[in-house]
């Protein structure tokens, strides 16, 4: 069941500090009043900290409920399982991705002049992150904003011929 308390408006206009300290204070508005009550939550909004589960969970992931009781495994599937996989026993150790391969997984980020949206440049994530000295965090939260941080807009599309 979902049940809505509070709309805190467009994602994005509010920070998370404070979507946490909203759910925060519902989640202890509802622990003292009903201090007994056994739901299967956390109660400490967004961390699992003092998450338990309830006894019937463990007991469904044991003996014959679990999928994997009493399974014959052959000795090569048990192999496969507990061997070395570090180093040369690694299937894709030394393996060089081509540069077709790396520019399909390569992500890139268009830098914009806020002022004129002049393009400053193209970079791979990483190598924004570095060139324009700021975090990982920081680049997701402006490349899905769409708003200036230190007077240049980032995106994952081409805006300019």
């Amino acid at each position: 069941m979902l049940i809505i308390l509070e709309d805190l408006g467009k994602t994005g206009s509010v920070s998370k500090e404070y979507m946490l300290s909203r759910e925060q204070f519902y989640l202890d508005k509802l622990f003292k009043t009903y201090p007994f009550l056994a739901l299967n939550n956390s109660p400490t909004a967004g961390t699992t900290l003092g998450f338990k589960h309830k006894a019937e969970f463990s007991e469904k992931r044991s003996g014959v409920l679990n999928p994997m009781w009493n399974k014959e495994f052959s000795p090569e599937f048990i192999y496969m399982q507990k061997r070395d996989k570090s180093g040369n026993n690694n299937p894709q150790y030394r393996v060089k991705n081509s540069p077709a391969t790396i520019a399909k997984l390569t992500k890139l980020v268009y830098v914009y002049n806020y002022e004129d949206m002049s393009h400053q440049g193209t970079y791979s994530t990483v190598e924004c992150i570095k060139e324009i000295k700021l975090g990982k965090d920081t680049l997701q939260k402006y490349l899905k904003s769409g708003k200036p941080f230190k007077g240049r807009i980032f995106s994952r599309m081409k805006l300019h011929d």
